[in-house]
C-alpha cells in the first residue's frame, strides 16, 4: 500500500532555549513546538517521515561545520539516523552576513515514537549536535510529513 501524507510541518528548537549554543562536544537539543518563538511550529508527531534538519545559524562564532545525528532519547544513546553516534557533517553556508548562515541535512527516514526507550518524551525529538570550533548559536527546524 502506498502511504499518502495528509499532514506536514516542522518542529523547532530556539537558540534561546537550553542548550543555547553548540560546543565542540555533543549536546541534546529537544525539538518540539515553540509557538512563542516560531508560531507555526508543531509538536513532533509520534509517527512520521523525516525530511530535513535545518540549523539557522544566528551567530557563527569560529565554527565552519556542524555534526549531528537524531536520537530517540535526551541522552543521545539511541540514535536512529544516520544510525551511528559519529553523526553526519555539513559545512555552514554563509548568508549575506558573514556572521550568520545555515547548515541543512537531508533526512529520508521514518520515525516512530517508542515509549519503552529511557529518557524519551512523546512529542519531542532530540537533535544531538556539535560544532567543529567555537560556540555558534542556531535555531533548529526538523521538517516532517505524516
Amino acid at each position: 500500500m502506498i502511504k499518502t501524507y495528509t499532514h506536514y510541518g516542522y518542529s523547532y528548537h530556539h537558540a534561546g532555549t537550553a542548550p543555547t549554543t553548540l560546543t565542540t562536544s555533543y549536546q541534546a537539543f529537544p525539538v518540539t513546538a515553540d509557538t512563542t518563538n516560531s508560531p507555526r511550529s508543531l509538536v513532533f508527531p509520534d509517527d512520521c517521515s523525516l525530511v530535513t534538519v535545518e540549523f539557522e545559524v544566528t551567530a557563527k562564532s569560529t565554527a565552519v561545520s556542524i555534526t549531528m545525528y537524531l536520537a530517540r532519547d535526551s541522552a543521545g544513546v539511541v540514535p536512529f539516523t544516520p544510525h551511528t553516534t559519529s553523526g553526519a557533517t555539513q559545512t555552514i553556508s554563509i548568508g549575506s552576513t558573514p556572521s550568520k548562515g545555515s547548515a541543512l541535512f537531508g533526512i529520508d527516514d521514518d520515525f516512530h515514537y517508542d515509549g519503552s526507550v529511557a529518557n524519551t518524551t512523546s512529542g519531542t525529538l532530540y537533535v544531538i549536535a556539535k560544532a567543529d570550533a567555537g560556540t555558534p548559536t542556531a535555531n533548529i527546524r526538523v521538517s516532517w510529513r505524516s
